[in-house]
């Protein structure tokens, strides 16, 4: 079953939910759909789980790594474009590594294990596998074996005794705490609320994951020196924030690398939203937000993925994408190759707002760099009993400098006198024609 953490809501069986997405999953866009499972299953109710996907999705879901693109250091994604009409899997996954054998009970020689291309460090953190690069100085650990074989499976040259005694490796089993400036112990797990508390991945869920792996997030110089494209970290809101106030640049050039998650403390029982423009700022792919509550972070969210036809995907820019260019978030300067521009809207009328003789005005707000936003500074006058067609015949409005067009974005909103909402529009300022 499917539900809402601890809140009072209808339980969805699983696999009604995965006929309906594998009747509509493609309907608006043949982008690949990624599904964030936050798994609080027993084992066999997650085999149940991986065998409706297999069923169900059949073709459309992703199991093995594309060619060109494996699960290795130092190789990028996949293209959305690559992946196309395809269902990716977000879930933990359960490694099996080898363990090490002490020299004096082996009988014959070994490969240095500092240098051996196929042995990595293990340090299972808040979900996941924790590596360094297979290109750098390795400590004596273990020996990666290729990963979740079921239960019933031998490692792949069947050769048991060759490969020594294999053991399991998941998140649950980390007591290691993210390194969030500002946040404690207790007060970071109030917020991440029921994502904490994950059950252990089993093999067969295990198998569908592959270009969305989640892993406990140590640093960014970690992340970095990994160089692992395919894993994920999730960040609650509290605990981005943070971050990015420490680490603008740094937060910048992770997700030039890989994806990140930002997703709504627990504490949010009213299912409110952060705004999620701060992280789009920064780069960040999965900014999960509570769709049932319209309010001013959701009409943003609406507003800028309908500006590539509602795709679910909306390129960053060029700056934000490659590794020889800087950026920061944060920046009030122009930005590096970008002209700033100047927006001016007019606001000359309304048509048919309402049908009751209301009073209403308009604001316009720009959302984009902290720079460049401005909420609440421009507001027509109160046209007085006209809902049918108020003229406000305003003055422009004038933003006078946009420093990253590329980012930011208008939103029109018109309201009754009263400060109730009738209806608002949000346009990306780089789709405004001349």
């Amino acid at each position: 079953m499917i539900t809402h953490g601890f809140t009072m809501c209808t339980e969805v069986p699983f696999k009604d939910v995965i006929e309906a997405i594998a009747h509509s999953a493609f309907k608006t866009s043949d982008y690949p759909v990624i599904l964030s499972f936050e798994n609080h299953c027993s084992q066999k109710q997650q085999a149940k789980m991986a065998a409706h996907c297999r069923n169900i999705f059949g073709d459309m879901l992703l199991i093995d790594p594309l060619d060109g693109f494996p699960l290795e250091p130092n190789f990028p994604l996949p293209s959305p474009e690559l992946l196309k009409r395809k269902i990716i899997v977000k879930n933990r996954k359960k490694h099996y590594h080898k363990k090490q054998i002490p020299a004096e009970q082996t009988k014959t020689p070994t490969t240095n294990p500092r240098t051996s291309r196929k042995q990595v460090s293990v340090d299972n953190s808040g979900g996941e596998e924790m590596s360094t690069s297979l290109t750098g100085t390795l400590p004596p650990a273990v020996e990666e074996v290729p990963p979740t074989p079921t239960a019933t499976e031998k490692p792949p040259d069947g050769n048991v005794e060759d490969q020594g005694e294999l053991e399991e490796s998941d998140s649950s089993e980390s007591d290691d705490d993210d390194e969030v400036p500002g946040l404690t112990e207790e007060r970071l797990k109030q917020e991440k609320g029921t994502a904490g508390s994950e059950a252990e991945a089993g093999s067969e869920m295990s198998a569908l994951v592959n270009y969305v792996q989640p892993v406990h997030f140590h640093s960014f110089e970690v992340s970095d020196k990994k160089g692992r494209a395919y894993e994920i970290s999730s960040f609650v809101e509290t605990q981005a924030t943070n971050l990015l106030k420490e680490y603008p640049v740094e937060f910048v050039n992770y997700n030039k690398r890989q994806m990140s998650r930002i997703y709504p403390r627990g504490t949010r029982v009213d299912s409110s939203n952060f705004m999620p423009q701060i992280f789009w700022n920064a780069g960040c792919q999965l900014v999960a937000l509570n769709f049932q509550t319209l309010d001013l972070a959701m009409q943003l969210n609406l507003g800028i993925f309908e500006y590539n036809c509602r795709s679910g995907y909306i390129l960053k820019p060029d700056f934000m994408r490659r590794f020889d260019k800087h950026f920061d978030p944060f920046a009030e300067s122009v930005v590096d190759g970008i002209v700033a521009g100047t927006v001016s809207v007019k606001v000359i009328s309304g048509q048919f707002l309402s049908d009751k003789r209301v009073s209403t005005y308009v604001e316009v707000d720009m959302f984009g760099l902290p720079t460049d936003t401005h909420r609440k500074k421009f507001r027509s006058r109160t046209v007085q009993n006209n809902g049918i067609n108020p003229v406000y015949d305003e003055p422009p409005f004038v933003f006078k400098k946009v420093v990253l067009p590329n980012l930011a974005v208008i939103r029109i909103g018109v309201y009754e006198e009263t400060g109730k909402m009738i209806g608002h529009r949000v346009l990306y300022v780089q789709a405004l024609r001349p």
